[in-house]
């Protein structure tokens, strides 16, 4: 047993309850030793201990500056104590609030915009205002908040409404006392030290023959450890990444603010799409313009809109700044680089190339579970010969495959594909089919290229609801953004 240990015992050994104190002073060890060889005996049942909780006030530090400089209202009766000030004067904070506390306490009037202390003003000023005299109350002996009158009660409420005042609870020892099972061990303990641990020189030099070694107390509490845990939105976003390269794609990536002619003109949208309108879209102030380096590439594409769409087409439109809300701008950016390097016939290109892209989107979509305005998208494209829509369907059925997520397709109109779908993917939670995102063949009139040249397969897909579909645990994709620490913390270790 240890010393400090042992060193408590014989003081309680004549079986009288002691206080925390009275153990100090006879067992002529420091307070840290005793707590925590008290706590020790107390998880062996050795010793029992006696606790009183009780609450202490303390002055948060405005109350302490308030202490040292006067109550605001305090200061407000001072100054009106000669004549009435303007309302307009009174434009600081603490004058601000000094004048609302002296009108709730009925210290002053005002009439016509002129502030005037009242009788019951100057009878403060003469005797002291209440929560000025409680302040200093507390500030004096912290203990004193249970025992403050009944009369100055409301006062010591109004510190802490205000701030000045923090409440916080102690716990005290009153009494530590032998157990039935400390009184037994208390008899029959030796003075020698129990050691606690062993060491080179213990063992090397066979000091461990014939002493006492402190058990292990394998039942004792100890501090929750932690291990570390990739965020499930991570996990399956480097799931949907392992996935890809295994299909034989390459990962490219593209910038979040872009020009709406690489996020829509290039995608063949309209220019007076819905899409495009402030209600779905973030347009940015600052830049609002984005020129377009592919100046010849941009002629071309709106031609293709007057002769396909029948209007106007306009280059100030199409490079307006915006938060990109879909990641296929990134794929149309290296589309048009690789088909530009085949019409050009410079460069070997070997076909079928596969890419994918993951990155945040930004949309202006009224929250719910399902949806947010900042979340993550995965786009991918094949460009290649001879590629049908069964090549399209047998690669995304591959994809979510790997993630566990039994999809299917519905047909769907986008300006870009034709033809287009929509994917779906089953929720066992709700028990319907949930939409995933939108898929296609590339239409010639972006390609530039007949689709017996050249062929391009493209999607764009939710990453957040591929998890709210995978993980029953997560009833709401806000929650991947919204929870602490302790959320995942809490989370089962996958």
């Amino acid at each position: 047993m240890h010393r400090y240990e042992l060193a408590v015992l014989n003081v309680l050994k004549d079986g009288k309850s002691s206080s925390l104190e009275g153990i100090l002073k006879k067992s002529g060890i420091g307070r840290d030793e005793v707590l925590w060889a008290l706590e020790n005996l107390s998880a062996r049942k050795l010793v029992s201990i006696e606790r009183r909780q009780s609450t202490v006030a303390e002055l948060t530090e405005e109350g302490s500056r308030y202490l040292r400089e006067g109550l605001p209202e305090e200061l407000l009766l001072r100054s009106l104590k000669k004549s009435g000030v303007s309302v307009s004067e009174l434009s600081g904070v603490s004058e601000r609030i000094g004048l609302q506390w002296s009108k709730r306490n009925g210290f002053i009037a005002i009439s016509d915009g002129i502030v005037g202390i009242t009788s019951k003003g100057k009878e403060a000023l003469k005797s002291g205002i209440t929560e000025a005299m409680v302040l200093h109350e507390i500030a004096e002996n912290p203990g004193r908040y249970v025992s403050i009158s009944e009369r100055n009660r409301e006062a010591a409420d109004n510190l802490i409404h205000r701030k000045l005042v923090s409440l916080s609870s102690k716990s005290e020892i009153t009494g530590i006392s032998l157990t039935a099972r400390g009184r037994e061990e208390a008899v029959h303990a030796s003075g020698d030290e129990w050691v606690e641990s062993l060491s080179k020189g213990i063992i090397s030099g066979k000091g461990w023959e014939g002493v006492r070694f402190k058990p292990y107390d394998v039942g004792s509490p100890v501090e929750r450890e932690y291990p570390a845990i990739r965020h499930p939105l991570r996990r399956i976003i480097d799931e949907i990444k392992t996935a890809y390269v295994g299909m034989g794609f390459s990962e490219i990536s593209g910038p979040i603010v872009e020009p709406s002619f690489w996020v829509f003109d290039s995608l063949f949208v309209p220019q007076d799409h819905p899409a495009r309108e402030m209600q779905d879209t973030f347009y940015l102030s600052s830049p609002e313009r984005l020129s377009v380096k592919e100046r010849e590439y941009m002629k071309q594409i709106g031609k293709a809109h007057r002769d396909s769409w029948k209007g106007e087409w306009e280059e100030d439109i199409a490079e307006q700044a915006l938060l990109r809300p879909h990641m296929t701008s990134v794929s149309s950016r290296f589309m048009h680089s690789i088909i530009e390097q085949i019409k050009s016939g410079k460069a070997e290109i070997q076909l079928p190339i596969k890419l994918f892209t993951v990155g945040r989107v930004f949309r202006n979509e009224n929250l719910d579970y399902k949806h947010l305005a900042d979340f993550y998208q995965t786009d991918g494209i094949i460009i290649g010969k001879d590629l049908t829509v069964a090549n399209l369907f047998s690669t995304l059925a591959e994809l979510y495959a790997h993630i566990g997520i039994k999809i299917k397709f519905k047909p769907a109109y986008f300006p870009f594909v034709e033809p287009g779908v929509e994917v779906f993917a089953y929720s066992e939670r709700a028990k319907e089919w949930l939409e995933i995102g939108g898929a296609g063949m590339i239409r010639s009139e972006i390609t530039g290229m007949p689709r017996k040249r050249v062929n391009v397969l493209a999607w764009g897909l939710g990453v957040e609801r591929d998890l709210l579909l995978r993980d029953q645990t997560i009833n709401s994709i806000t929650e991947l953004y919204g929870k602490g620490i302790g959320w995942l913390r809490q989370r089962q270790v996958v």
